[in-house]
């Protein structure tokens, strides 16, 4: 298996959830099944469907479920369904992922073998497995419980469409841990480190003694904490949503992990620094171990190279790039993505779907003689080499800078007109391929449904509620990609304050310049990826095209809408700004 020492976040795991008649995939069958991709952090596909077992359901299932016996007679066949489901699993480097993996799999193995199709050798991942070698020892590892802890929310629970999203979205949250905590960068570390059997671990009673009392004092507020040898150096940074549980997970007397049992005989002193909000924290552990530079933070001690695409400024027909650095070179920017493969595989589905050329090199001529390439003749490229189109060449990137953001669904709304047609016309293999391509335009680019990825366009205040004790809010506001202010606002602010601000970031007169650093590019991936895990979190104000006074507006709008759990919006709104 050649792929077996890829990046963890250059592979396609297909996270697959089934439904079934029963708990025996011999004498039982597949009600439903769902596969969904992710690949570096990203859904970029799913395929989702009913299947008829030929079989009566029981009625326990159908109350869990909601699928009866009508629905599963209606459905597909599992000849027409595996065929499907074996092509999304034969993907170059693929791995299947379930929650309790040997369940899922023994049931599509066996739904191949009985529809006399041949079954594929796969890598397989557990969820189950890493939840109960990465989190705490007293938390719950079913689904429900994993997503309740990372914020996930699952809609339709025990559908095997929903519980196949909420479990991609947990395997990526496990994949973090693992990366940071473990030391863990391939999927052949992964997949071994699955099966690594949890010992018991022992805490220095000497070690013990300096930091008991911290312990009980640590505070459930999110920040970072800091681990200390005894001469008092820092050998560990950390963030927590909540200190106190965070901390404390580590001394439970359970490991799988050789590092963090060195870690834990080293450690003889606690300290720790409180913020607002976990944003705050994964920003500030970022900048303290790249300062620090901790013996036991084997990851982050240096900033990450990160992609980007670029569309270049000094062309008349340019072309798509892949770059690894802003330059001021005038071009614009979309990114940071996590990895240059991923970075492809967008350039990749843009070629296919948008009608740039695609030669590297070109020499514009007016002789409409000239043999025109298979490419125009696909209407997969406007021909500049054959003749002039520069306006619509400019209008074919405006609508490749539109799905690049995500912002403008042009596009989505030619392919569902396209798509209705052939359905019309009783077309339907058509309609099913135009179906296909619109799933991967929509879920390819989901983690933009809230920041756009063009670096010059990236300008927008976040905010997020911080405290409902204190009635407190904290505040980013993002200009061109760069965190150009933080704050935290909360009781008797005043709004001119708010307003200062806002004036003093967006409308100061300062243009586009690509004068970017390490830190400014990491800072902003992890505001993206972190916007990207709680998008049902936090509200945001894009500044496109707006007046300086329509964006105070909305920024009032939205303080007073703001919800923190006992739903107090009225309250807070009068408490804190005045």
């Amino acid at each position: 298996m050649g792929s077996i020492a890829k990046s963890i976040w250059d592979i396609p795991f297909v996270v697959c959830d089934v439904e079934t008649t029963g708990s025996n995939p011999i004498a039982n069958s597949i009600t439903e099944i769902s596969c969904v991709t992710t690949i570096a952090g990203e859904i970029n596909s799913e395929f989702s469907s009913l299947v008829n077992p030929h079989q009566t359901i029981p009625h326990y299932i159908v109350q869990m479920t909601g699928i009866t016996d009508q629905m599963a007679f209606l459905a597909p066949e599992a000849a027409e369904i595996m065929p499907q489901v074996k092509s999304i699993l034969s993907q170059p480097d693929a791995v299947f992922v379930a929650h309790n993996v040997g369940f899922d799999w023994s049931f599509v193995y066996n739904s191949m073998i009985k529809t006399n199709i041949e079954a594929i050798e796969i890598p397989k991942l557990c969820t189950l497995k890493l939840a109960r070698r990465l989190l705490p020892q007293n938390k719950k590892a079913n689904v429900g419980a994993l997503a309740k802890y990372f914020n996930i929310a699952i809609n339709n629970r025990h559908r095997a469409y929903a519980d196949a999203i909420a479990t991609a979205k947990i395997l990526n949250e496990l994949l973090l841990i693992a990366e940071n905590e473990h030391n863990i960068n391939n999927i052949e570390e992964l997949l071994k480190f699955q099966n690594v059997a949890t010992k018991q671990f022992k805490i220095p009673a000497k070690n013990y003694k300096q930091y008991a009392d911290s312990l009980k004092d640590l505070p459930s507020e999110p920040g970072v904490y800091y681990f200390h040898d005894k001469k008092g150096s820092v050998i560990y940074v950390g963030k927590a949503k909540s200190l106190k549980e965070r901390v404390n997970s580590y001394f439970t007397g359970i490991s799988s992990s050789k590092k963090i049992t060195k870690l834990l005989k080293n450690v003889f002193k606690i300290s720790w620094e409180c913020t607002d909000t976990e944003l705050s924290a994964l920003l500030l552990e970022s900048k303290e171990i790249k300062r620090i530079k901790p013996k036991f933070n084997t990851l982050d001690k240096a900033y990450k190279s990160y992609s980007f695409i670029k569309i270049p400024k000094n062309s008349n027909y340019p072309i798509l790039k892949i770059t690894d650095r802003i330059e001021p070179d005038g071009a614009e920017y979309f990114g940071p993505f996590n990895s240059e493969y991923f970075a492809q595989e967008i350039i990749y589905i843009i070629n296919k779907r948008f009608q740039l050329r695609k030669c590297s090199k070109i020499n514009v001529r007016t002789n409409t003689e000239k043999k025109q390439c298979i490419y125009y003749d696909l209407k997969m490229c406007l021909s500049p080499c054959s003749k002039e189109v520069k306006q619509s060449y400019s209008d074919e990137l405006d609508k490749v800078r539109s799905f690049l953001c995500s912002f403008n669904n042009g596009i989505i709304e030619l392919y569902e007109k396209k798509m209705q047609e052939y359905s019309e016309k009783l077309e339907f293999e058509k309609a099913d391929s135009i179906k296909n391509q619109l799933f991967q335009l929509k879920k390819l680019f989901s983690r933009q449904q809230k920041v756009p990825t063009s670096i010059n366009q990236n300008n927008f205040i976040l905010i997020i509620p911080s405290s409902e004790q204190y009635k407190t809010v904290e505040i980013f506001f993002i200009r061109f990609g760069k965190l150009v202010h933080q704050a935290t606002f909360g009781r008797k602010a005043p709004v001119e304050q708010l307003f200062s601000i806002i004036k003093n970031s967006f409308f100061n007169g300062t243009a586009f310049e690509s004068n970017y650093t390490k830190e400014d590019i990491e800072e902003l991936k992890i505001i993206l990826s972190w916007t990207y895990r709680q998008q049902n979190y936090g509200n945001f104000i894009y500044l496109s095209d707006k007046s300086e006074e329509q964006i105070q507006k909305e920024l009032l709008s939205v303080l007073r809408n703001i919800s923190f759990e006992q739903n107090e919006q009225e309250e807070f709104f009068n408490q804190c700004y005045v």
